[in-house]
């Protein structure tokens, strides 16, 4: 099942993989982890604040089959034609983001980009509760947040209220579009995400976010 998001200007699509897809990443994850001195570290090619961020180019394989659909998806909805000119998948990523590690505000390259989550290690309501950002008008903490300007050319965000409930999800949308990644504070363990960028194979032509 696909599910369409749009809030102003804003669109984003999301899916679920199988829980036999996500026990794969998960034991490909653990392997990365336990095994790093094999893997190249990213960590100079990305806005990210954490020291654990690898290329994972098997994730790829078995991430395909629903980053291809995900993509022509949001292409219909963005471009409104069923004619999706296909897509060339970038090299992934492999994110282990511990407790006060954040990812700061940043795009990327390509014309769409994807976060698939694969492990939460804390509970939503408690990171929100603590005493740092419960009585805030904007508490923020562990949340995933999109950053763009309105018709109106004001600044706007759009939160993702990432929970234990997320774990296989894959949120794709435009490159270009801001987003960020909150610290948790509540576990010792890691939160866990892959990412990557999705190119339009025999076009030049770039993608525009749904208004």
């Amino acid at each position: 099942m696909m599910e369409h998001f749009y809030y102003k200007n804003l669109a984003y699509v999301q899916t679920k993989v199988d829980s036999d897809t996500l026990e794969k990443i998960k034991i490909e994850s653990k392997f990365i982890f336990d095994n790093q001195s094999t893997f190249k570290k990213v960590n100079t090619e990305l806005a990210g604040n954490l020291e654990k961020q690898y290329s994972t180019n098997k994730a790829k394989s078995i991430l395909e089959s629903y980053l291809t659909p995900l993509a022509d998806e949001y292409y219909k909805i963005s471009q409104e034609t069923e004619r999706c000119p296909g897509w060339e998948i970038d090299d992934l990523w492999i994110n282990f983001q511990k407790k006060y590690e954040h990812n700061p505000l940043h795009n990327h390259s390509g014309d769409l980009s994807f976060v698939m989550w694969v492990q939460i290690p804390y509970d939503l309501e408690e990171e929100l509760s603590l005493s740092n950002c419960k009585d805030s008008n904007t508490p923020t903490n562990s949340l995933f947040e999109f950053v763009f300007t309105d018709f109106l050319g004001r600044l706007v965000t759009h939160r993702v209220e990432v929970d234990k409930s997320y774990e296989g999800t894959i949120i794709m949308f435009p490159s270009l579009l801001n987003h960020a990644v909150h610290p948790f504070h509540t576990s010792d363990e890691y939160r866990i995400s892959i990412s990557g960028n999705l190119y339009m194979k025999r076009s030049k032509k770039k993608l525009i976010s749904y208004e």
